[in-house]
């Protein structure tokens, strides 16, 4: 009986003990919710500072190195997107080489040059937008055909069917284009009508041949009209008629640039760039001369998409300096040549070419110099 008595008094004082200690420990737990509302000493303050600067240091410099971006003055070559960019002016493929005739051989050549030099093909319509998307270290080169020579796109007919003359400017393009897909395909085509590339069964298959592969079509009157002799009814009776012409085709196609023939300029030049004949309106984003230099940087204050100067893809130039020769000035002033930094945000330069930005020409992008 004595032996049950004490079992009880024990297992009431383990009972009180086990009470005191869940009491002590919601005690514990409340005064340590109590310190965490207290502000934290200024030491705290700041090492939580610091850890919460170094994610986000980390975390940029996480994406910076993801995208592979190198800041500008450490870039080789430097980019400089306020510079002078060519674009090349062809109007045959063919023999004997001549002044307005480019041989296959030598068109092959000039690729593989400009490639080797830097250069990758953007289109006109893109250029003149500012829409430029390049690798760091290349520079943009716009491809211009005048004329719709059959020698820029022509069919062979052999054993019953058509293949594309791997001779000529449209084949050649694709073919070195496989071999270096980072070159690019682009160029604009500049026909008139009625039978553009010279080959009449074939215009619709070609038309819609260009515009699948991603070429443009570019204006170049209905009849190769001289603008700069004509009286403004006829000026906007050629260019809407054009107009009128490859939408027979191109149902939709919006075409947006102008090659003026013989380099010729209507008196009032509005007529150029907007008008309308028969129902029929056109307004050209930009509108290309003859020769003979380089043309600004689209986003230059010096760039006038309305008069936007030609460089003769030719050695046998007569007029005016050529290709190669632009080429070798570009060789021996590296400051004044288009080159891209490779971010399709920023529009990079050096400092000293900052008051020739304009800065109506940015749109979303942002524009950043550094030191020369």
């Amino acid at each position: 009986m004595k032996k049950k008595k004490m079992q009880g008094f024990y297992l009431i004082i383990a009972s009180l003990l086990m009470m005191l200690m869940i009491v002590s420990c919601q005690s514990q737990s409340a005064l340590q919710e109590e310190d965490n509302k207290k502000p934290l000493p200024q030491d705290s303050l700041q090492a939580e500072k610091d850890r919460d600067t170094l994610e986000e240091n980390n975390e940029e410099v996480e994406q910076v190195e993801a995208a592979g971006e190198i800041p500008p003055e450490l870039q080789e070559p430097q980019p400089n997107e306020l510079g002078e960019y060519m674009i090349l002016m062809y109007h045959e493929i063919g023999h004997p080489e001549s002044e307005w005739r480019r041989t296959p051989e030598n068109f092959r050549r000039d690729l593989q040059i400009l490639y080797e030099q830097g250069y990758r093909a953007v289109s006109l319509n893109d250029m003149v937008r500012g829409t430029i998307s390049i690798p760091a270290g290349t520079s943009p080169v716009v491809f211009a055909f005048d004329d719709a020579n059959k020698g820029n796109f022509n069919y062979l007919e052999i054993n019953g069917g058509l293949e594309i003359d791997p001779d000529c400017a449209v084949a050649i393009m694709e073919s070195f284009h496989e071999e270096n897909p980072d070159f690019g395909l682009a160029a604009t085509f500049f026909i008139y009508y009625p039978n553009p590339f010279r080959q009449s069964g074939y215009i619709q298959k070609k038309l819609d041949y260009l515009v699948e592969k991603g070429f443009e079509i570019g204006n170049h009157t209905y009849g190769h009209g001289n603008l700069g002799k004509l009286t403004p009814a006829e000026i906007q009776r050629e260019l809407a008629e054009h107009i009128r012409a490859t939408q027979e085709y191109l149902p939709g196609y919006e075409v947006k640039s102008l090659a003026l023939p013989y380099g010729a300029y209507p008196k009032d030049p509005e007529l150029a760039v907007q008008g309308s004949h028969g129902g029929t309106s056109y307004s050209h984003e930009s509108v290309l001369l003859v020769g003979f230099n380089p043309s600004p940087s689209p986003f230059q204050n010096r760039f006038d998409p309305y008069r936007l100067p030609r460089i003769r893809a030719s050695e046998m130039n007569t007029a005016g300096v050529g290709l190669y020769d632009w080429l070798e000035y570009f060789i021996q002033n590296p400051h004044k040549r288009y080159i891209s930094d490779g971010n399709d945000f920023y529009i990079t330069a050096p400092k000293s070419l900052e008051g020739t930005l304009d800065e109506s020409s940015l749109g979303d992008k942002k524009a950043r110099f550094y030191e020369d």
